[in-house]
């Protein structure tokens, strides 16, 4: 193994020891210049490009749910830039107001804090995640009908002990 024009590779307790005269590096390709951590610009040009409601994400951070863990606080402020703020079911933009973090299996049926239990949904879709009066389920249902990914709330019901929803017509059958 070569490193740059040297031959000068050697071998100590078996570990190759490469000389560091020789180690090259390649300037990365299709980044912007202006994207760095040093200047006032350059923070501005990584948050544009977060791609998220960053006065959302500082509202998140500034008020955790005081009943919660820390780790409930953190996967909830994680999973909002992580659904890019938008409900997983639906996938609307949400305002801090509605913003609901959902565990997909309950506390109460030894479901935890961690990141991969929890999601990111709308406080409506949250309530139709729980519901189980069909006027309740019908007056969700008719509000999002255009919006909802039948499977992923499906998936969500299932998890949470509820029955699946088998279409979003007007008639529901449950």
């Amino acid at each position: 193994m070569n490193y740059g024009k040297s031959e000068q590779i050697r071998f100590i307790s078996g570990y190759a020891v490469a000389p560091i005269g020789y180690v090259q590096n390649k300037i990365p390709k299709c980044k912007k210049k202006s994207v760095n951590k040093y200047t006032a610009e350059g923070r501005a040009e990584i948050h544009n490009n977060l791609g998220i409601d960053t006065f959302t994400l500082l509202k998140l951070m500034q008020n955790p749910v005081s009943n919660r863990s820390i780790q409930y606080a953190d996967n909830r402020i994680s999973l909002y830039a992580g659904q890019y703020g938008k409900c997983a079911v639906t996938g609307i933009k949400l305002e801090y107001s509605d913003i609901h973090c959902h565990h997909k299996t309950p506390r109460c049926q030894g479901g935890t804090d961690e990141y991969r239990n929890l999601v990111i949904v709308h406080e409506d879709i949250h309530r139709l995640i729980h519901a189980t009066k069909q006027d309740t389920i019908s007056q969700y249902i008719s509000e999002y009908k255009d919006t909802i990914d039948l499977r992923k709330l499906n998936e969500l019901r299932n998890l949470a002990g509820n029955t699946e929803i088998s279409s979003l017509d007007n008639t529901i059958a449950i």
